[in-house]
């Protein structure tokens, strides 16, 4: 934890000033040390939540619990296309037809709408989350120009849950009804044997949404 925040701290003193400096967060239990360790020591740190209206009633519940725990300053994006007009011919939502397409307007968009060129964005994305994340680097520099940092890559799953223990924060009520990674309630599913990620986009080879692609 003290090397993730003297990461954080010399980031954020090499941007601020001369850069607008965010975090993003879905709001699950893995986001909960990153959030507190902002709301401790960066409280100027505004969190985009990205809102694609397809959430768990649950995941809407929980950011506001922690929002009013950690005296957050949350930016929620939203799609620009209406319910209808995710709506195909045969009245299926993109979720049913193409998810790939459906993360893209519901999280890329959004997220690629709010951030310009120069902007520092902060996630919580982890090495051992995902193949793609695993080659990822602390800071990085997209296609666009966005600063992406990264400042929880070499956490761990058990070194999440006992940085909560310690400081006593809460988990995603979710977790105690078998969900592990939790997105929109139509591609998330309960902990199946293919790991932590398992239960999303189940039967699928697909294991990102598409924000922490870097190009």
């Amino acid at each position: 934890m003290d090397a993730t925040l003297t990461f954080l701290q010399e980031t954020y003193e090499k941007y601020v000033p001369g850069h607008r400096i965010f975090a993003s967060s879905s709001f699950q239990t893995q986001s909960v040390p990153l959030l507190h360790l902002l709301s401790s020591h960066f409280k100027g740190v505004p969190v985009l939540f990205i809102d694609t209206g397809f959430l768990f009633a649950e995941t809407y519940a929980f950011k506001n619990e922690l929002t009013q725990l950690l005296g957050l300053r949350v930016i929620t994006l939203s799609a620009q296309k209406t319910y209808a007009q995710q709506t195909g011919a045969d009245g299926l939502f993109q979720y049913a037809r193409d998810t790939a397409y459906c993360c893209h307007i519901n999280k890329v968009e959004p997220i690629q709408q709010f951030l310009r060129s120069g902007d520092v964005w902060i996630s919580g994305v982890r090495r051992d989350q995902t193949s793609i994340r695993k080659s990822m680097s602390p800071i990085e520099v997209d296609a666009r120009g966005i600063i992406r940092v990264h400042p929880m890559l070499d956490w761990s799953a058990k070194a999440v849950y006992d940085y909560i223990r310690v400081h006593q924060l809460p988990r995603h009520p979710l977790e105690d009804q078998g969900y592990m990674s939790i997105g929109c309630v139509p591609c998330t599913h309960k902990f199946s044997a293919e790991g932590p990620r398992g239960g999303r986009w189940l039967g699928s080879k697909k294991t990102e949404c598409g924000l922490h692609i870097n190009k």
